[in-house]
């Protein structure tokens, strides 16, 4: 198998928000990069949470609201997959200026696993935690990120 272990799979390009951003210019850094979510780093770097555009979309107030588009919600895309609707693009682009920071609206529970963890054990990590990536970490520092993206090669390749 060509994937055995986490460092096998992992994207070393994070791409990281501030804890102190204001939620527009989070929402304008995952529309330019791309990505349906991003961790959150404090003052001194370290990983405090991980912020999405479902965090977004829950905190503008259209979470729960079902979106006419013909493509599946965005968050069910990946990094490498995504296309934002049109309600997605406005809603991401009309996040209200109330001083609402990254911070205030991340999910606080990190899930995270070393280079050495084996592929298997990324997948129970990600199927336990219902979530869709798993942050590789060395010392509390970030070295590369997993999505179900990820793990969806690993299948295709077997």
């Amino acid at each position: 198998m060509k994937w055995t272990k986490a460092k096998d799979l992992m994207n070393t390009d994070v791409k990281t928000v501030g804890a102190e951003w204001p939620l527009n210019r989070v929402a304008e850094f995952l529309l330019d990069h791309e990505i349906s979510g991003a961790p959150v780093v404090g003052d001194d770097d370290q990983l405090v949470g991980v912020v999405s555009t479902t965090d977004l979309a829950r905190h503008n107030g259209t979470a729960g609201e079902r979106l006419q588009q013909e493509k599946p919600p965005a968050y069910y895309r990946t990094e490498d997959d995504y296309g934002y609707s049109q309600e997605d693009m406005q809603s991401l682009h009309t996040i209200s200026a109330d001083g609402t920071m990254a911070e205030d609206v991340m999910t606080p529970e990190v899930y995270d696993v070393s280079q050495h963890t084996s592929v298997q054990q990324v997948a129970q990590v990600m199927l336990r935690g219902r979530i869709h990536r798993v942050f590789v970490t060395e010392q509390g520092e970030i070295r590369g990120v997993i999505t179900a993206h990820d793990m969806l090669r690993v299948v295709a390749d077997l």
